[in-house]
């Protein structure tokens, strides 16, 4: 494993201690307020994040890697002969991939492998603890891209927010729908598939939402890969995490779970409050 150099960008929510321990290298996306530009995780933090815009009263811009702090990132472990495998957030949602591959082009061929996590948050920092796992036991190159490009379409991610307060700031919901939905305690419940960010249902209240989720996690709890949920949440929800967690444990018996803390960009897109978990379904040989 000493060749192989695995990158993730910060959108996989891993913990800097994780990504250490891991030997992981994190490309920082971005966020942006008027002429102050931070890279997510390393200059910021998400609370500091819900701070400014609660001093703004605006949402930042967030932006993607440029090619050249993909290339400044990859081309030291390059230049030392190593091949890198990096997995990014979903190019349905971002230029991230895009990007990376513009990278790799200035690299030497087959030095860099660019996957396409086809999601975010948990699902791509479980990626690429699998990467590791995968690499530790001695698999190639290829027969690792193999086995991710098995997993990938196979995620079930489904999250809840607490208001419609940034999905309206972003442009991702009228403001009607904000008024409404805050009047009657609509809950839209998210879901991440390989074609992009999506409305999978909306109720009213936090437990129902939990309830109709974990509704369908019970519909594929036999078929869940290692039998570990993806669990994810915003800064300031610890309580709300270990009480949905225990729910998932009594109505499943499912009792393994990769807890990850929203980063600065997609917190800013989905607010405080925002909970939700994801799994992947056992594709894998």
């Amino acid at each position: 494993m000493k060749n192989i150099k695995i990158f993730a960008d910060s959108t996989c929510d891993l913990s800097s201690e994780e990504a250490k321990k891991l030997d992981i290298g994190i490309v920082p996306l971005k966020v942006s307020f008027d002429f102050e530009t931070f890279k997510d995780g390393v200059d910021i933090s998400s609370e500091q994040l819900f701070q400014l815009v609660d001093k703004y009263n605006r949402l930042p811009l967030t932006s993607s890697p440029s090619p050249a702090d993909f290339y400044n990132s990859f081309k030291p472990y390059v230049s030392k002969g190593q091949e890198i495998i990096y997995i990014g957030l979903s190019s349905k949602i971002s230029s991230t991939i895009q990007n990376a591959k513009l990278a790799a082009d200035f690299l030497p061929e087959n030095s860099v492998y660019i996957v396409d996590s086809l999601n975010l948050c948990g699902a791509t920092g479980a990626l690429v603890k699998y990467t590791y796992e995968f690499l530790e036991k001695g698999l190639d190159v290829d027969e690792v891209i193999k086995k991710l490009k098995i997993l990938i379409p196979n995620y079930r991610l489904f999250f809840t927010v607490e208001t419609f307060d940034n999905l309206n700031r972003g442009g991702r919901c009228s403001s009607v729908e904000k008024i409404f939905g805050s009047m009657l305690n609509i809950k839209p419940i998210i879901e991440m598939s390989p074609e992009g960010l999506g409305v999978w249902k909306k109720t009213r209240g936090k437990r129902k939402a939990f309830d109709m989720m974990i509704k369908q996690l019970n519909k594929d709890k036999d078929d869940i890969y290692k039998q570990e949920i993806q669990i994810a949440s915003a800064p300031g929800n610890k309580l709300e995490l270990e009480k949905l967690k225990d729910i998932i444990t009594k109505k499943t018996g499912i009792n393994k779970f990769n807890e990850y803390e929203t980063g600065c960009v997609i917190s800013s897109h989905c607010g405080r409050g925002t909970i939700g978990f994801g799994y992947f379904l056992d594709r894998v040989d």
